[in-house]
């Protein structure tokens, strides 16, 4: 004959209320985990430590009329370079030598390895170096620069991407995990292209071989860096359209991080992928102090620190940004730090959401525009919770 069982036994209230409560906890303790993985992604454009053509130096760089630390041009912004990834372009070639001859052009950057060791105290940890300053000391300078950064990657963690003694090396995508998201990130430029057998950069006009690799690559969330525009210009280049979008269509690119005109340019949502034309300058020793140009005031003197909270959905193996926030900074040429008045930091989010209108970017399915907050623009894409 069935008995029913005891108090302690299958039947009894009491058990299965420890049984449902304990189901609950295990509810409540890991459903995101199974689900969504996140991490928080800070970008800026353009850095380079050292003026053109002076002589490396270990001990730090010229500026404000003296040798100062390399570290002291963050001063008063690094403890906004806060993300789990930290982007920059390495605007310069990195060596411990002063006896490479240069090329032929108006500037040539080269920035003492401790310069990335400092950059990488701060927080940078994601570097493009697809820019038209590296082959400023030839295919040599390019060499020592692939050299040092895989030294220094090697004592503190780091990735980078963009340039190399051939096609195939400028053309190799970094993919690492951050967070427990898996990120694959790969770099184009103008400059000169590197060849089968020739030093160069991945060319922002031939962009195919990144591009491919970025696709075929075992990645969460797949970032491409693009070093291109008019100089001085806030409007992008059909090049830049061309590039950034044919990313975001047709090779599952998730975000592109734009640079090179040293002014910001606009910002793109597109088929959930988000697009930064320009960052513009944010630590450029031997770039003009952007303030100083009459013609520039309120409208392009200033560049862009961006806040990026990045979720990767495991279920549909999408990516979606809840938040993104953008930061003015000012005196980029000297120490970039935030606009201490609301009213300019202000007039410099209006001056993007302008950049981010179909009068710069041409027909847009979801224009961007930021709501201005203290010091900085905040804006979510429709369908973020």
């Amino acid at each position: 004959m069935f008995r029913t069982p005891t108090r302690a036994g299958w039947g009894s209230s009491s058990f299965i209320s420890r049984v449902t409560i304990v189901a609950c906890l295990v509810c409540v303790a890991f459903p995101a985990q199974a689900r969504e993985k996140k991490l928080k992604l800070v970008a800026v454009g353009d850095i380079n430590l050292n003026r053109t053509r002076q002589e490396v130096r270990e001990d730090g760089i010229y500026l404000w009329g003296k040798v100062v630390s390399f570290g002291a041009m963050f001063e008063h912004i690094k403890d906004e370079i806060d993300g789990d990834l930290n982007f920059c372009n390495l605007e310069t070639t990195v060596m411990d030598r002063n006896d490479i001859d240069h090329v032929e052009k108006e500037y040539n950057f080269r920035s003492h390895p401790n310069a990335v060791r400092a950059l990488r105290k701060v927080g940078f940890n994601l570097l493009s170096i697809a820019n038209n300053h590296m082959k400023d000391y030839g295919s040599e300078g390019i060499s020592e620069t692939r050299r040092w950064l895989g030294e220094l990657a090697e004592e503190h963690r780091f990735w980078f991407a963009g340039a190399g003694s051939d096609l195939d090396e400028a053309s190799q995508v970094a993919v690492f995990k951050v967070k427990g998201v898996r990120v694959a990130f790969g770099a184009v430029s103008i400059s000169t292209p590197a060849g089968k057998k020739t030093a160069g950069v991945a060319s922002v006009h031939s962009p195919e071989p990144v591009l491919k690799k970025l696709k075929a690559a075992k990645a969460d969330l797949k970032i491409l860096s693009m070093h291109a525009g008019d100089e001085k210009v806030s409007k992008p280049t059909g090049t830049q359209t061309r590039v950034a979008r044919l990313a975001v269509d047709k090779y599952d690119v998730d975000l592109v991080l734009g640079h090179h005109a040293h002014v910001v340019q606009g910002v793109e949502f597109r088929r959930d992928g988000l697009i930064f034309y320009g960052l513009g300058n944010f630590a450029m020793r031997g770039a003009a102090n952007m303030g100083s140009k009459k013609e520039f005031q309120g409208k392009r003197d200033f560049g862009l620190l961006v806040k990026l909270d990045v979720v990767y959905d495991t279920k549909s193996k999408k990516v979606r940004f809840d938040q993104v926030q953008v930061f003015p900074v000012y005196d980029m040429h000297s120490g970039p730090h935030l606009f201490q008045k609301d009213e300019d930091a202000e007039a410099r989010v209006k001056a993007l959401n302008r950049f981010s209108s179909e009068k710069f970017l041409g027909d847009l399915k979801q224009c961007v525009e930021f709501n201005a907050e203290g010091s900085k623009g905040v804006w979510a894409p429709k369908g973020a919770d």
